[in-house]
């Protein structure tokens, strides 16, 4: 069925390692809002970027007030970002060193195998093949 069973079964061996490290509850909450809240960022970040550089390109959907609502959220996801490292530096210091090994995996192997196509793409691919045997 095409699971991705490694993107499934690796971020419960970060967590289960990162629990016996730790050995604390506490800690392990603040690295998951640590790592939300670092995602966040990239995501708006991303959004941000995108709606620049590609304002024409056609979107299937719209936010919800627009550039403004990603703006007040990057701002208050960078807030939360920073409160992290004054409530708990240690989970702030782990969730960063996991941060840049997954980075460095990317940067020195992952992007240099990287499949052909999103399913997205191929799906898109396929129905317009599909639309070309059609009309002939």
């Amino acid at each position: 069925r095409r699971t991705p069973a490694i993107a499934l079964l690796v971020p419960g061996v970060i967590g289960f390692l990162l629990a016996s490290i730790t050995k604390d509850g506490a800690t392990m909450i603040n690295i998951a809002v640590f790592g939300a809240t670092v995602s966040y960022v990239l995501m708006l970040l991303s959004h941000i970027l995108l709606r620049t550089r590609e304002p024409e390109l056609e979107r299937p959907y719209r936010t919800p007030g627009g550039m403004a609502t990603t703006g007040i959220g990057l701002v208050l996801a960078v807030a939360a970002v920073i409160a992290t490292f004054f409530v708990d530096e240690k989970a702030a210091g782990i969730t960063a060193l996991v941060f840049l090994a997954f980075m460095a995996y990317f940067m020195l192997y992952s992007r240099h195998h990287l499949v052909a196509a999103a399913p997205e793409e191929e799906f898109e691919a396929i129905q317009k093949a599909e639309s070309e045997l059609a009309g002939s």
